[in-house]
This record gives C-alpha cells, sequence and structure tokens, in this order.
C-alpha cells in the first residue's frame, strides 16, 4: 500500500481500502488527514473516509492520542454530531470513516454570503450549540469550534466536525503550531496563556463565530497570529452593532456575554446560552421585542440621580440684595434700560467678532469629490487620496455597465464640496449579474466543483447521480442549467455525476470467439495527471480476443490525457493502471 501516498486527488479513484472502501472522490487535504468520499461496499452507502497523511502515520504518539480521541467519540450520538463508523489505525495508510453528509462548511458560506441576516444566523448558531450541549453533556469539550468545523445542509441543518482533534494536533509540535495559526482567531484568551479547552472556551469560539456571521469580520483580528492572540487577550470587545446597525441589541448582549475575557463571566453551559438564543428566534418568529440583554452593554447607562449638593442648591433661599442694588433705585429707570442695553450690544459684538475671526482662523479646507466613478478601485483610491480624502467601500454589487474591480457610483457625488479628510463611499462592480454556464462535462465532480465556484458561481450541494456508458465514475456528465445558458449568477446550478456503467461487480462471461464480422467499438479512457508529476500508464483490455496490454508508457505530468482505446464483441472490461495502481476500471 506504500503507493497509495503518491496520489491526491483523482488518480485514486476506484481504488478500495481494507478490501471494503471504494474511494470516489477527494473531498480535501488538511493538516494531518486526506478526505475522500468513499463508497462502504459491505452496507452500500456513501461514506466520509479520513486517512493519515505520511509521515505522521508512522507517528505512534500521535496515533495513541488520535485512537483515545476517537474512542471517546464512539459514544457521541446526536442529530448535529457527525457519527463515527469504524476506526482503523493499525491499517496503511491509519484510517476512520464517519457519515457523509451533504452540505458546505461554515466558512465557505461566510466567505461567499456574510454578512447573514439575524435569523439564519441565529438557526446556524442554535444548531451548533445543540451540538456542543451533546459533546459537553459527555464530559467532553470541543476544543477547536471554527467555520471550517461546521458543517451546513439544506434548511441550515449544522453539523459538526473536528471533535476533540485540538489534543491531537498538540501531539506533533509542527501540528500545533500550524493548527494554531489556523484556529488563533476563534481562541479563547485563556487558551493563549496555556489553559487546557473547556465549556467557556467553547463558548467563546460561538461569539466569535455570531460575531462573524453577523458582521462579516470576526472581533478581534490581526496581521499574524501574534497579533490575533494580542487582541484577544487586551483589546476591548467591538460593538456588533456598530459594525451592523441591523443587530439587535439583545443578539449583541449574547455576543459579549461569550467573548467576555474572564472565563467567569460567560455562559455557565451550553443550555444557558442555547436558551437564550431560542429566545430570540421565537421574539423573532413572533415580532416580540428584542431590548433585552444578558449583559450590561457599555452603551446602557442610566441617567444619573441629582446629587446632594445639588439639591441644596436648588432648596437654598436666594442671597440678599447687596448694597449696590439698594443704590440702583437711585438712577432713572430709563437710564438703566438704556446702560444695559448698550452692555449687552457691546458684548453681542465681541461675541461676533470672536466668533469670525476663529471661524476664518480654522475654516476647514473645503475640496470637491474627484471623479471616480468608471475608475478601477485601485486608482479612484489613489485619486480620493490624494484630494486628502478618505475611501471606504460601502458595497460590491452587480452591474451591467462596468466590469469587476471598477467604481460605478460615489457618496456624496462627484462634484460636492466636502470637507478635508471627510469618508466618500464607493460602490464596486462585479461584473454583470448574468453569466454564461462554462461546460464541465467530463471533469473530476470536485473540479468542477472549483471551476464554477472560481467564476463566482453557486452549487448545490447535493447531486444528480446517472450510469453513463461513456463518462467513468465520479466524473460531471452535464449540468443543470446545461451549458451555455445564461443565468443569474444567484442561481444555484446542479451537477449530473456519473455511477458508471451500473455494474457493481464483473457480469460474468466467457470470451466471445472473434468472427470476421464482429464490429470494433470505440472507446476513450480520461487520465487526469493535471496535479500529477510524470507517471507511467498502462491499459489493459478484455474482450472477444481475448487479454492484452494496448499501452504501457510514461506520460508526462501536469496533462489531462484522452486516449482511444478499441476492442471487439459484445462484452469489454478495460483497466486503467498508473504506476501499477489501478485507478479506473470500464465495463461494457
Amino acid at each position: 500500500m506504500g503507493i497509495w501516498y503518491l496520489y491526491s486527488g483523482i488518480a485514486m479513484t476506484g481504488n478500495v481500502l481494507a478490501a471494503r472502501y471504494e474511494l470516489l472522490e477527494q473531498l480535501s487535504e488538511g493538516l494531518l488527514f486526506h478526505v475522500y468520499r468513499a463508497r462502504d461496499l459491505t452496507r452500500s452507502r456513501v461514506v466520509t473516509l479520513k486517512a493519515v497523511r505520511a509521515p505522521y502515520a508512522s507517528n505512534q504518539l500521535l496515533l495513541d492520542t488520535l485512537q483515545m480521541t476517537l474512542d471517546a467519540r464512539t459514544r457521541l450520538r446526536h442529530p448535529n454530531l457527525l457519527e463515527l463508523y469504524e476506526i482503523d489505525l493499525a491499517a496503511q495508510p491509519p484510517f476512520f470513516v464517519e457519515e457523509f453528509v451533504r452540505g458546505l462548511d461554515l466558512e465557505t458560506r461566510v466567505r461567499r454570503t456574510a454578512p447573514f441576516t439575524v435569523p439564519i444566523a441565529i438557526e446556524i448558531m442554535i444548531g451548533i450549540v445543540e451540538g456542543l450541549q451533546a459533546i459537553h453533556s459527555a464530559g467532553m469539550t470541543h476544543g477547536d469550534l471554527r467555520p471550517a468545523n461546521v458543517l451546513v445542509g439544506s434548511e441550515w441543518r449544522v453539523w459538526l466536525n473536528g471533535v476533540g482533534m485540538r489534543g491531537v494536533y498538540c501531539a506533533e509540535p509542527s501540528l500545533a503550531a500550524a493548527h494554531e495559526a489556523r484556529a488563533a482567531a476563534y481562541t479563547a484568551p485563556e487558551l493563549f496563556r496555556g489553559a487546557t479547552p473547556s465549556i467557556a472556551s467553547d463558548l467563546y469560539a460561538c461569539g466569535v463565530i455570531l460575531f462573524e456571521m453577523i458582521s462579516a469580520t470576526t472581533p478581534f483580528r490581526g496581521e499574524t497570529p501574534v497579533l490575533t492572540a494580542e487582541a484577544h487577550l487586551n483589546e476591548p470587545i467591538p460593538s456588533l452593532r456598530q459594525r451592523n446597525p441591523a443587530t439587535p441589541r439583545t443578539v449583541e448582549g449574547i455576543v459579549t456575554k461569550c467573548l467576555q475575557k474572564d472565563p467567569a463571566h460567560r455562559y455557565a453551559t451550553a443550555l444557558q446560552l442555547l436558551n437564550d438564543l431560542k429566545a430570540v428566534r421565537d421574539a423573532l418568529r413572533f415580532g416580540k421585542s428584542l431590548g433585552w440583554s444578558p449583559i450590561d452593554l457599555p452603551d446602557s447607562s442610566t441617567a444619573k440621580a441629582p446629587s446632594s449638593d445639588m439639591l441644596a442648591r436648588k432648596s437654598a433661599p436666594p442671597p440678599p440684595a447687596s448694597e449696590e442694588e439698594e443704590e440702583e433705585d437711585d438712577i432713572p429707570k430709563w437710564l438703566r434700560t438704556m446702560i444695559r442695553l448698550t452692555g449687552a450690544l457691546v458684548v453681542l459684538g465681541l461675541v461676533i467678532g470672536f466668533a469670525t475671526w476663529m471661524a476664518l482662523r480654522f475654516v476647514p479646507e473645503d475640496r470637491p469629490v474627484p471623479q471616480v466613478v468608471g475608475k478601477t478601485l485601485e486608482e479612484a483610491n489613489r485619486i480620493l487620496r490624494q484630494a486628502e480624502l478618505e475611501p471606504e467601500v460601502r458595497l460590491e454589487g452587480y452591474s451591467e455597465q462596468y466590469p469587476p474591480g471598477v467604481v460605478y457610483s460615489v457618496s456624496p457625488p462627484e462634484g460636492r464640496v466636502v470637507r478635508k479628510g471627510s469618508k466618500v463611499y464607493l460602490w464596486v462592480s462585479k461584473g454583470s449579474r448574468f453569466v454564461e454556464v462554462p461546460n464541465v462535462s467530463n471533469m473530476p465532480e470536485s473540479h468542477a466543483r472549483r471551476e464554477l465556484e472560481g467564476m463566482g458561481l453557486a452549487v448545490m450541494d447535493s447531486v444528480e447521480e446517472r450510469t453513463s456508458a461513456t463518462v467513468p465514475l465520479g466524473y460531471v456528465i452535464g449540468t443543470v442549467p446545461p451549458a451555455g445558458a445564461r443565468i443569474d449568477r444567484s442561481r444555484p446550478i446542479k451537477l449530473i455525476v456519473s455511477i458508471g456503467s451500473g455494474y457493481d461487480t464483473a457480469p460474468t462471461t466467457t470470451p466471445e470467439s472473434p468472427q470476421p464480422d464482429t464490429p470494433k467499438r470505440q472507446f476513450e479512457v480520461k487520465i487526469d495527471l493535471s496535479d500529477q508529476p510524470d507517471r507511467r500508464i498502462r491499459i489493459e483490455v478484455e474482450d472477444a480476443l481475448g487479454k492484452r496490454t494496448v499501452l504501457d508508457e510514461r506520460r508526462t505530468g501536469g496533462q489531462v490525457y484522452t486516449i482511444p482505446v478499441e476492442a471487439q464483441g459484445a462484452s469489454v472490461r478495460i483497466r486503467v493502471y498508473v504506476d501499477e495502481q489501478l485507478v479506473q476500471e470500464i465495463i461494457r
């Protein structure tokens, strides 16, 4: 099985691991695991198989830690947790098998569509906390809660991934450093000081995730993981409502309570947080008030009562009249009025003169907003900064008039006079809302998804599976809508994926005797080496003429090869080997 490690991607398609799990497609490659969508041939179900990467497969301390973590997981059963089916860390490579769900990780969803509306963010967070409650009730902690470890399916169904894996990463120093860098934005302050993961640190991560879903940014950010850690430790909790004014006061209070620096000031249990989240969900559904908060917010100060000295001043009798006031009675009333009026006019003149002098002395330098519509964002920023104005992107939206990356609107409008240093808000084009669906037929499913998502298109988590006599297993037959259709970018695309010819096992046949009039059949074999180095390719054909090798040569990596194969007879079997490893079998 040593050759197994040479492959990552579609070259592994068709391999059977432990005589039971057929690897259909590589889903991802993490720090520690190759993750595959596989078919359990014994139970006829699709599963997720996670295989330990080399060189960690030979790290016994890491494998022992992983075994203990997975053993603890076997007692977890909950709708919001992935079920663990099998553990075989003695195999080569070591692997374990989990429930396969069709969903997209929350990290990707946040990157594509955040900020979420408050009802959607609350619904997702309820699923996360319900899963946490099950973990905590079993005497465990998650320890690595972040959007990359949250899967979200249709109707906002949530599954938690990576339970307890932080301890496994810490068993290997090189893994620990890389993992901590990835998780820094969601790590509680006490963990940076060396504390162990706890219920409180899991709930802190909930606050970060909820903050990010609603505002599209994490509350504490730094240019490096170390600076991010310092922000968690030292910076005050930012206001969620300042970053997204549509946030109800109650939701800001929930986030603020989760993000307290002192673990003792956070929610004591996941159940307490869950109850507040469900109260928000009910209030949103039935139009109830969300003005309450589970914690005092910085802007919730009440009016101060009058002090005792103020009350004393209000109740004290007026002072007695002075001798000067008594002597004023000797001055005629009309003269006293003229003196007071003259004094008032003099004071008023002095005030107006001083105000005019100050206005002329310190008047800000006003300037018009320069012309930036139709300019690229980089050019618009440069022009505005040269004019000593502060540019800020308000929105990236679709525009039929301007190409991607070009400013299509500005506020205040061009030509309006504003003060030096004023903010100028920019609307930047994402291009046309409509796009032509590209042709991704005959691509591996994972490659087709990357191609479509790279164009900013949404691809449905679920696929339509069809049998095909010409498209290999795991490759794309077509899409809905079809290639060439012009669609709105917001319209999701469904992939139609081949499940091969429909045979689970090869039909039992006996070689046919070649007949002079037996028609020849033409096949095309696709071999994807786009992400591979040079490989030896061998193709065997078994047909009416018997078994033979039709190709055995070394091909250059970085390309996709389409190789024509000719066969005869009604029954044909074609086997494709890469470096003597069977990667594809076609039965017709």
